[in-house]
């Protein structure tokens, strides 16, 4: 999840303190995913590594590191986020360390400055501003190599489709670009990854999965025909599942009638003057 700096609080902005600390309470995901999997495979820890995790939420990947024995600095800006996996981490009595930290804040003071750590990375977290200042803070931070992973596709920000319904366009993320260049900057040699997911969306109300599709427009206000076409979008295509038809067969839920791929772009490298290895 992004980690913007503390003073970020628009309960509509995906970038805010606020709107994450609001998603904390569902946002609890077990590491079993085809995606926790691939990231951690291309991580390749060696069995000693110490870990800081920039954005790590309520512990989806934290926990899995933490499980195989691996000692995890676990870093977020939403308390909400932290409060649960600190419960998670005393149930389990896992070595987990969490630390209230935006990527704006003093990693110096938290105890995560110059190679304070063997691995860092940051998964789904680090966002558009600032790219140069929040690598070079993983760089620093690493004694032997970092990563992140960035969104190569116009989603999870926006839904493309939606968009273009109401006229306006996508703008491609750049992250990518920015990321390769700082690490050009530094003298580092990147290995790249790619994969795909699905944004969840799932919500227990239509007012709520029709507040999620509304961000996934912008931040811009509508205009009153912006406004017309969103409304009869969302009643197109929000969706309810009812109780009979779900999984646990225990309540309903919304959702949209179509699915929301996102390209992920693993970028890892070397901070000790070697290269990146095979995957294992």
């Amino acid at each position: 999840m992004p980690t913007r700096s503390s003073n970020r609080t628009d309960s509509n902005n995906h970038d805010s303190r606020e709107y994450w600390n609001k998603r904390a309470a569902r946002f609890t995901r077990v590491a079993t995913s085809a995606y926790e999997s691939w990231l951690l495979e291309l991580l390749a820890l060696e069995e000693a590594d110490t870990v800081l995790d920039m954005g790590c939420a309520t512990g989806t990947l934290a926990v899995p590191l933490a499980k195989r024995g691996h000692r995890v600095h676990a870093c977020d800006f939403a308390q909400a986020m932290l409060t649960i996996l600190d419960e998670r981490t005393a149930q389990e009595r896992l070595p987990i360390s969490s630390h209230l930290l935006a990527w704006d804040d003093d990693w110096e003071a938290a105890g995560l400055g110059e190679n304070s750590v063997d691995v860092a990375f940051a998964s789904r977290s680090l966002v558009a501003d600032g790219v140069q200042a929040h690598v070079t803070k993983l760089d620093r931070a690493a004694r032997s190599k970092a990563a992140v992973v960035v969104s190569a596709s116009a989603l999870p920000s926006c839904d493309p489709r939606l968009l273009n319904y109401l006229g306006r366009a996508a703008r491609r993320p750049r992250i990518v670009r920015d990321v390769e260049r700082a690490l050009s900057a530094m003298g580092r040699v990147p290995f790249s990854a790619t994969t795909r997911t699905f944004r969840p969306m799932r919500f227990p109300s239509f007012d709520e999965a029709r507040a999620d599709l509304r961000r996934l427009a912008g931040p811009e206000p509508f205009t009153a025909r912006e406004q017309r076409l969103f409304d009869a979008y969302a009643a197109d295509h929000v969706a309810r599942v009812p109780r009979s038809e779900t999984d646990d067969a225990s309540s309903e839920y919304w959702t949209l009638d179509y699915r929301l791929p996102v390209t992920w772009t693993f970028i890892g490298w070397r901070t000790d003057g070697d290269q990146w290895g095979e995957v294992r």
